[in-house]
């Protein structure tokens, strides 16, 4: 307990001590003329591909939406929107064919369900185009969790409550939205999961829709991961607890379940997966792998209340066919010399005494998603989560953690191509607040920023603990530049948030940088006197 004060009193201490940082040369960075804020619980950023960017932004039933452009630097367009129905609530916004849509959803007391609406945005004014309903639920609808890096980074800890989550096939020709009806029963020995499938065109015109009974109870499976085809078929991937294998239904617009036994066994316990569809049809699965549960008891706590452990032992991929039939699987173990990257002396002996009995992982770790570039190589990236009570000052309260990111690169063949552990320390009360971290695609090398302490700057990728930061207490935008053939890092300290010209960076979230252009990154902050602005950060060619 004393160890833990400790540490948080020098955390506190680092990350209150103000550095001379030299900023990196490959990055000029720009501020935006401030602009009136808007009070928000969903922001949303899409980039037009013409030099312009999109916002739209809900709070309290209202949405806004703001036309930006990006070489001038200006607002350029805004309107509000009240015409929602009653309880409206955000679900996402999303790009198809150069088109944009927000959805969003709204709960009907009297019936008892949910009705769920579509709206074009026009990029040329900043305007909705007419609300078109897209369906109704059966009944109520359970909360799920999103977890998507496809338009900026997501974390486990930050839970938008989306109760109907989107899923795009890989061109972009189809769109799926499901959901997790309200169970009948509450006794899962008896209840049958009923799962929405609304599958729609690029247009959002609906192809087909079904509510479909689950063939097993809720107690025998687990459902893992959703995924649309470019031929309008779903596939879920399931858990059969009873066999203990993995399984694929198959789902199309007869709205008939078809199962199919991967003969994947569970023994390698996998926390969460996703599922995509490459250009030769085939879906791709794929998810961090524990070789089993282990239990951690909270010492804070009154009782010895246990949780569950994954200590991931490396990734886990599997082949479908178009029809969700087994073609193949791999897996891709983390070595032991790789755990042992930037840890503490202690973390390294632990480890090497897990390794002796086959044990050896990483600890809280998740993979956020995976993406297939058009050459068909995969690049999975996940990162080090936990909450843990700690005493924080004189009292103990929840102290969320997000460390180290992994990035893996396997190509075509399946064969491993490189393994990056990117050290990255952060600390915080308010949930993911600043934290957590942002990718971006590029075309030779893919990018990670994340807010840092100034001492890591020289850090080593391989050795050395990288200096807490702590959350709201200033840092420096900082990211990992990772090349697509060599795995190759570079570090760049981008801008210091204290000093954006003559403003200061109170609030922004670094999972919503987006891509405005190809070699082009923005990020909106809050500067006080009720005022955001928009920074831009160009790669110096």
């Amino acid at each position: 307990m004393k160890k833990t004060v400790l540490l948080l009193v020098l955390l506190l201490t680092i990350t209150g001590i103000t550095y001379s940082q030299k900023l990196s040369q490959d990055f000029t960075v720009t501020n935006s003329t401030p602009y009136q804020v808007i009070d928000a619980g969903s922001k949303e950023y899409v980039s037009l591909d013409n030099g312009f960017v999109i916002m739209a932004k809900m709070g309290r039933g209202i949405v806004t939406i703001q036309k930006f452009d990006v070489n001038g630097m200006k607002e350029v367009k805004r309107n509000s929107y009240k015409d929602l129905p009653a309880k409206a609530f955000f679900q996402d916004i999303i790009k198809v064919k150069g088109r944009i849509f927000y959805i969003y959803e709204a709960y009907n007391k009297k019936a008892k369900n949910f009705k769920v609406y579509s709206r074009e945005i026009n990029g040329d004014d900043a305007t909705f185009k007419e609300q078109v309903e897209l369906f109704k639920t059966k009944r109520k609808v359970v909360g799920s969790q999103k977890l998507n890096l496809s338009e900026a980074s997501a974390s486990v800890f930050y839970n938008k409550g989306n109760r109907f989550i989107v899923h795009k096939s890989s061109d972009e020709s189809k769109i799926m939205i499901t959901y997790r009806l309200y169970p009948v029963s509450k006794n899962d020995a008896k209840n049958y999961d009923e799962i929405g499938f609304q599958v729609f065109d690029s247009s959002m015109e609906k192809i087909w829709g079904h509510e479909v009974k689950m063939p097993y109870t809720e107690k025998q499976i687990n459902n893992i991961a959703y995924s649309i085809s470019s031929k309008g078929k779903a596939l879920m991937l399931i858990a059969n607890l009873k066999t203990l294998k993995y399984e694929s239904i198959i789902i199309d617009e007869s709205g008939i379940a078809k199962v199919n036994d991967l003969g994947l066994t569970t023994t390698k316990f996998v926390r969460e997966m996703f599922i995509k569809e490459n250009k030769k049809g085939e879906f791709i699965c794929a998810g961090y792998y524990a070789n089993g549960v282990e239990f951690k008891v909270d010492v804070f706590a009154n009782s010895a209340n246990a949780s569950i452990v994954f200590n991931m032992n490396g990734i886990l991929l599997a082949r479908l066919n178009s029809e969700g039939e087994f073609i193949d699987s791999k897996s891709f173990d983390f070595t032991e010399k790789f755990i042992k990257q930037n840890l503490s002396k202690r973390q390294k002996e632990k480890v090497a005494k897990r390794e002796k009995k086959g044990k050896a992982g990483i600890l809280d770790l998740f993979m956020l998603d995976f993406k297939i570039k058009e050459n068909g190589d995969i690049f999975f990236i996940g990162e080090v989560q936990y909450v843990r009570k700690e005493f924080f000052g004189p009292q103990q309260t929840y102290v969320s953690h997000y460390r180290n990111i992994i990035m893996t690169k396997i190509n075509i063949d399946n064969e491993l191509v490189w393994m990056k552990k990117l050290p990255k320390n952060q600390a915080g009360t308010a949930g993911v607040g600043q934290m957590s971290f942002s990718y971006i695609e590029g075309q030779n090398a893919d990018y990670v920023a994340f807010v840092d302490n100034p001492k890591n700057i020289r850090l080593k990728t391989t050795a050395g603990v990288p200096a807490a930061h702590l959350d709201g207490k200033g840092g420096y935008l900082t990211t990992y530049k990772i090349d697509h053939s060599t795995g190759a890092l570079e570090k760049h300290t981008i801008c210091d948030l204290n000093k954006l010209g003559k403003y200061k960076a109170y609030q922004f979230k670094a999972y919503r940088i987006f891509k405005a252009s190809p070699q082009t990154y923005m990020m909106e902050v809050y500067i006080k006197n009720k005022k955001d602005m928009l920074v831009k950060f160009e790669i110096n060619k």
